[in-house]
């Protein structure tokens, strides 16, 4: 059980002297509370052969100063321990905490896409404070249960050996079966978080699902699944507490078992003179004492298996081997920002063969026949010169956006296969790379801040007219009067008060801030108008001059400007080339182009014969609004006229 806390031994190091003045504050603490029993039974045994009252006066009042001083001193002293202990565990859980969301920053995307969310919040607070208490409350009975019966056991051998060994006799044979229930403890309580952890990914799941669930109408379906989930807890929990109650009986048992055979044996031994009355007295006063330590011990084990589950389950994130990585030897750079893919593949592994938490993945998909590997890239060779714009399509699934993150180096990749001026990307820095690689995804995300700072985001120091600039290129500069205050308008979580496309185009305006040497757009104005779409279009096309650019998107016409267009069909490259010798091969590119446009025209049609509709019911409709209040007869007259 302690080997697999020895990760914990670092951050507890660091405070080894509050803990350690701690620990010696509680060994005075009891060695002062222990010599208690000593000197009121000692004046008790005094006053038995006292005659005169002057001195039995005396010996009372020497005895209650000094019992009166100890209890003065013991005061401060426990004091000081428990918040030099307490203290430290919550300084020890703020560095726990920074340890693991360290970790959770340095973890690669495909982490979060293998685990829900539920899942690691579960474990980076719920389990925190579980392992909080294993530096703070636990260690602080452990020390003072341990440190009571290293002085109280040897006093009591010292005061009557056989009695001594009599009292403690029973010791062994409880705590052996203590540890089997602490096993049973510990197994129920990793279910159980895993179980919170469940509750935590569904009620995560519903509250961003809401829209989906109310326009469906599934408030019913969606609470028995919560239901079932919060039943699969409490029973856990039920059966955990059933041990817990048990360990605690046991402790409180093995306590009351010690007394009584003291008591059995030591008063036949008192009756017949072969014990003092105030030796006997002291033994069954550290017998008392030792029976509230012994009764919570039940309730230390078993907060010490929780808390031990608990670092088990944190250890999953800890341990998590960080697959996009800088190397110590590094030194590549982005200075033009050509890019060459040869021979990239991308193969997803069976769930079995992932890494993944405890419990965010349901056992019966580990090994299922939907569970194999999965080629969704490649084998792709392609270049794109600096300064030029790529475009890639292809239908829903052809790994368009799977490329985009490999360029951007949010997937892992082989070294060899993709390079960047030259230099293969997995040798130059991560910093490096992202600070000129500007990647805008199709699912844009904002944070609950103002429009002001999202857009700021990846530089802090923009002043206002940037980033006025950056969303008049987007196109967002005509929605600020729409916003209650403007670029100071808090967005929301996840910018919930915006529309999908003021969402796409703030992500937008926050890469173009940047002014990146890489520009990496994955289908981001699939939720903007097209004339809006067109605009924005306008804008990129001499700031994509600059710069090498990817432009991935399901509409054609956003894209025929470009130098090169990559057309995926199943993770691999069909065809190849600009808008005109695409359309010239008629093949899956012009087909697709012929099916949009064809659209289109119904749709331009359409609106034309609508606005044609209203241009000839329009003025009718006012003639007949302007005339009705007239209540003039000479109206209808004219009216038959017409």
């Amino acid at each position: 059980m302690f080997e697999s806390l020895r990760p914990l031994w670092p951050l507890i190091k660091r405070y080894r002297w509050p803990y350690v003045i701690g620990s010696l504050c509680i060994i005075a603490s009891q060695w002062l509370r222990l010599g208690i029993p000593r000197l009121f039974w000692g004046a008790l045994g005094d006053l038995e052969g006292s005659t005169d009252p002057v001195e039995t006066h005396a010996l009372i009042l020497r005895a209650a100063l000094w019992i009166l001083a100890s209890a003065l001193l013991i005061a401060p002293v426990r004091t000081a321990s428990r918040i030099l202990i307490l203290g430290t565990s919550r300084r020890l859980s703020a560095d726990l905490l920074g340890k693991v969301f360290g970790r959770m920053l340095e973890l690669s995307p495909s982490f979060y896409m293998r685990n829900p969310t539920g899942q690691i919040m579960s474990r980076a607070i719920n389990d925190r404070e579980y392992v909080r208490s294993l530096g703070g409350a636990v260690y602080m009975y452990m020390a003072e249960t341990g440190i009571l019966y290293a002085i109280t056991i040897p006093l009591m051998l010292a005061i009557d050996f056989k009695l001594a060994l009599i009292a403690v006799l029973p010791y062994p044979i409880f705590l052996v079966l203590a540890r089997k229930i602490a096993l049973q403890i510990q197994t129920l309580s990793r279910a159980a978080q895993n179980a919170l952890g469940e509750i935590s990914e569904k009620v995560d799941e519903s509250l961003s699902g809401q829209l989906v669930i109310k326009t469906l109408a599934l408030e019913d379906y969606d609470f028995e699944r919560f239901k079932e989930r919060a039943l699969e807890f409490r029973s856990l929990n039920l059966r955990m507490t059933k041990w817990r109650a048990l360990l605690i009986s046991l402790m409180m048992g093995l306590a009351a078992l010690s007394t009584i055979l003291v008591l059995g044996i030591g008063g036949h031994k008192v009756a017949r003179g072969e014990m003092a009355f105030a030796d006997f007295g002291v033994m069954l006063t550290y017998l008392a004492w030792l029976a509230v330590p012994t009764r919570t011990l039940g309730f230390v084990i078993s907060s010490l298996r929780r808390g031990t589950a608990a670092f088990d389950r944190l250890r999953e994130i800890l341990d998590s081997a960080v697959a996009i990585r800088s190397e110590a030897d590094s030194q590549g750079e982005v200075s033009q920002g050509s890019i060459k893919v040869s021979g990239l593949e991308v193969v997803f592994r069976p769930l079995s063969e992932e890494e993944h938490l405890t419990g965010s993945v349901q056992d019966e998909h580990i090994g299922s026949t939907a569970d194999v590997e999965r080629r969704v890239l490649g084998p792709l060779d392609f270049e794109v010169p600096a300064g030029t714009t790529t475009a890639i399509v292809g239908h829903t699934g052809s790994g368009k956006s799977v490329l985009a993150r490999v360029l951007a180096r949010q997937l892992e990749v082989e070294p060899g296969k993709v390079f960047i001026d030259g230099v293969d990307v997995t040798t130059i820095p991560l910093e490096e790379l992202r600070e000129k690689t500007g990647y805008v995804p199709q699912d844009a995300f904002l944070f609950s801040e103002s429009l002001h700072d999202n857009v700021a985001l990846g530089l802090p120091d923009a002043g206002e007219d940037a980033v006025l600039a950056a969303l008049e290129g987007a196109q967002f500069s005509s929605d600020l009067d729409q916003l209650p205050a403007g670029l100071g308008t808090l967005i929301g979580e996840r910018g919930v008060n915006l529309s999908g496309g003021q969402r796409q185009r703030a992500a937008l305006a926050r890469v173009l801030l940047l002014s990146p040497r890489i520009l990496i757009l994955d289908d981001t104005l699939s939720a903007v108008d097209t004339r809006t779409s067109e605009a924005i279009l306008e804008y990129l096309r001499p700031f994509a001059n600059e710069r090498t650019t990817i432009l991935i998107a399901h509409r054609l016409s956003s894209v025929a400007h470009a130098d090169q267009i990559l057309v995926l069909e199943d993770g691999c490259i069909v065809e190849r080339g600009t808008h005109d010798e695409l359309l010239a091969l008629d093949g899956r590119y012009a087909s697709t182009w012929s099916l949009q446009e064809e659209s289109a025209h119904e749709a331009e049609r359409a609106a034309k014969l609508e606005a044609e509709l209203l241009a000839l019911d329009g003025p009718l409709e006012d003639t007949q609004t302007e005339s009705a209040p007239l209540e003039d007869p000479h109206v209808e007259d004219e009216e038959g006229q017409r």
